[in-house]
């Protein structure tokens, strides 16, 4: 046991000292996941996305005009999950230390499509 579980256990611990439990009483049981404390299968399924991140925009990316490969890379890059030496790095897989083609930064995925002195030249050639 560590510390922090000991110190939790024991402030557990005073909270439960006093707490009487009362036979006569039935138990309730609350869902907390929705606002009748009932449960649902709907609540219970909303739950699994609490805290999560809504992209909205996706209507843009998956209804445009553009190849199948190009809408999904984009749906990659919007969601931050390319193979890129920062996404390497947050795996302890190797990885460059510093962008490939500009040999100045990180290589990320915004700093590969946007500020990347070698990315700004092709899109502008290609624009």
């Amino acid at each position: 046991m560590t510390v922090e579980v000991t110190v939790e256990f024991l402030n557990l611990w005073d909270l439960l000292y006093d707490f009487q439990l009362q036979p006569e009483v039935e138990d309730a049981h609350i869902w907390r996941l929705s606002s009748s404390g009932q449960y649902s299968a709907k609540s219970a399924y909303e739950g699994f996305f609490i805290g999560s991140t809504l992209f909205g925009p996706y209507e843009r990316i998956w209804k445009s005009w553009a190849p199948p490969k190009c809408r999904f890379f984009m749906w990659l890059v919007a969601h931050d999950r390319c193979w890129t030496a920062d996404r390497l790095a947050r795996r302890g897989l190797p990885h460059p230390a510093q962008c490939p083609l500009c040999d100045q930064e990180e290589e990320t995925v915004n700093h590969l499509l946007v500020s990347c002195v070698f990315a700004r030249q092709f899109w502008f050639y290609l624009l």
